[in-house]
């Protein structure tokens, strides 16, 4: 593997993406990009087809109780189709096949033995790869039919060294297409890198070498495989020739940019969202080695699709066994859990309890928010054992914990916009410009008098333009060790959020619109953060403070 340990870091230039809004159906007409020039050295002319489907993170599953088929069968078989549609097809995985305890419980053998079955040709690592120690990841690997990328990366181990490759080159109906990977070079922020594995930053250097040999190889096509931030792909891009396609993940986003290289040419970058939500095709027409032609197939998987029989029942076994697993406790509560639709109005020990987990547990941060609406089951939950799927069934979206850097005065417009889903007498009319019910937050770190009486926030969603502040929120404090102080409107204040409301989700379009080198994207599942601070601290019995006190 040729790489040097002597390379430098790239200083990654941070801008807001663009993201292209994808309204899915079962087919969302491509996008062209016409007139696009690579580098392929042979002047290979012809069609080639490229499938993605990043980030699975273990969702191989049926999609829902009444559900006879699985995820993972539906995504092989809608490959399959588009596969047949075109002979001249590869399928590549952008990375985090497996994550959490399904992924630790059986070391990635079941998503790598159906992503073999599905026709993956090629995976490059994700960050999850190295949530537990590497011998976990060796046996992802060994079972795994297809190649794993990374040329970004070494092992100690000779033999995962050795099985990890920089590249391959893929003979596909008569044209040689180079495909080599790169991981995040901000792994070691987002996860602990494991002992013995050596990550190489200078991920625009590490390109350049790999794309020498395999020009050298007379390929005439490349692609990048990553598995890095958006705006990493897009320095990628404007800093190294040559490159055709990226077909990259991690950001969980669905969007495609057309970047400028060094040598006048283009490249196109292609993320296609997570969990196996959608899979994305991408054909490239290229006449005398270049890129003539280009368009993007964005498909969403639903029940609808057919479901490959073999694979499915390959998987179901493994998903029976864990299920059974997960039914048995992790913890215990003293004390009932409020889940009804109190948290949608109020403090709720529930809330509390979350909230609380989300800002003591995660590194550097001072403020949690969770919108209620996260929170399904509409329940109480009996004193008693707390199992697994106890936590599956309170909050089933799979969340993903972001820290955003926010000004008080951010953190009190946030609030306002809280404040404006709850419905006083009188004031029933303008719902369509408020955050609706779900998007009441449940907090931790502040406190706060939430005055009904006051005008709440009003805003036009289609524009995004802010009507009325609002003035509902009084008091507002923060806690410290020393006791509670006034929030300071141009103090900045670390607050840890769920991905939905990040991205913009229940009217939060403010928190979208915050740079995004303000924000950190932690890759902590919530609910493996609460199974863990449960386990550890059990009995738990949470219980209310006063933080939100609403009149």
């Amino acid at each position: 593997m040729q790489k040097s340990s002597g390379l430098k870091s790239v200083i990654v230039v941070t801008f807001v993406l663009v993201i292209v809004a994808v309204f899915l159906s079962s087919f969302v007409p491509g996008v062209a990009f016409n007139g696009n020039t690579g580098s392929s050295g042979s002047g290979y002319s012809g069609d080639l087809r490229v499938l993605t489907t990043p980030d699975i993170h273990s969702h191989l599953f049926p999609m829902s109780d009444n559900d006879t088929g699985t995820r993972i069968g539906r995504i092989a078989a809608l490959a399959g189709t588009l596969g047949e549609e075109n002979d001249d097809t590869l399928y590549l995985f952008a990375g985090d096949l497996g994550e959490g305890g399904f992924y630790n419980m059986y070391s990635g053998v079941p998503e790598a033995k159906s992503y073999s079955m599905a026709g993956i040709d090629a995976a490059v690592l994700g960050n999850h790869a190295f949530d537990f120690p590497v011998s976990v990841l060796k046996q992802w690997v060994t079972n795994a039919s297809y190649p794993v990328l990374c040329a970004n990366m070494d092992f100690t181990d000779a033999e995962l060294n050795e099985s990890i490759k920089d590249y391959l080159i893929l003979d596909t109906a008569g044209t040689k297409v180079g495909v080599f990977g790169i991981i995040t070079p901000q792994l070691g922020k987002v996860t602990e890198i494991p002992e013995g594995v050596i990550l190489y930053e200078n991920t625009s250097a590490i390109a350049e070498s790999v794309i020498d040999d395999l020009e050298e190889q007379g390929v005439d096509v490349i692609i990048a495989l990553t598995h890095q931030y958006g705006d990493e792909d897009i320095e990628l891009a404007e800093s190294v020739a040559g490159i055709d396609l990226i077909i990259g993940g991690h950001d969980h986003l669905v969007w495609n940019e057309t970047v400028i290289a060094p040598d006048g040419g283009k490249t196109l970058i292609v993320h296609a969202g997570k969990y196996g939500e959608e899979t994305d095709s991408v054909d490239l027409t290229f006449s005398d080695g270049k890129v003539t032609g280009t368009s993007i197939g964005r498909y969403e998987i639903t029940e609808d699709l057919p479901d490959d029989s073999g694979i499915t029942s390959f998987v179901m076994p493994y998903y029976v066994n864990y299920t059974a697993g997960l039914s048995g406790p992790i913890g215990e509560t003293l004390v009932p859990l409020d889940a009804t639709e109190n948290i949608k109005t109020g403090e709720t020990n529930l809330g509390d309890l979350v909230t609380g987990i989300m800002r003591e547990d995660v590194p550097g941060v001072d403020i949690a928010f969770i919108n209620s609406g996260s929170f399904r089951g509409d329940c109480i939950i009996p004193a008693g054992n707390i199992s697994y799927l106890t936590l599956e069934t309170l909050l089933p979206f799979e969340d993903i914990i972001i820290k955003i850097r926010m000004t008080g005065q951010e953190i009190k417009d946030t609030l306002e916009r809280s404040a404006s889903a709850l419905v006083a007498a009188g004031d029933e009319s303008d719902s369509e410009s408020r955050v609706p019910s779900g998007g009441f937050l449940q907090v931790s770190g502040v406190r706060f008098d939430l005055n009904t009486s006051g005008e709440p926030f009003s805003a036009d969603f289609d524009t995004g333009t802010v009507l009325y502040a609002g003035n509902r929120i009084e008091n507002l404090t923060f806690v410290t060790e020393s006791g509670l102080v006034p929030v300071d409107p141009d103090a900045v204040y670390v607050v840890a959020v769920n991905d939905y409301i990040a991205g913009g989700g229940d009217g939060y379009s403010n928190l979208k619109d915050i740079p995004n080198d303000r924000k950190t994207n932690t890759e902590i599942n919530l609910i493996n953060l609460l199974a863990t601070d449960i386990e550890e601290n059990s009995p738990i019995s949470p219980g209310t403070d006063g933080r939100i006190r609403v009149f």
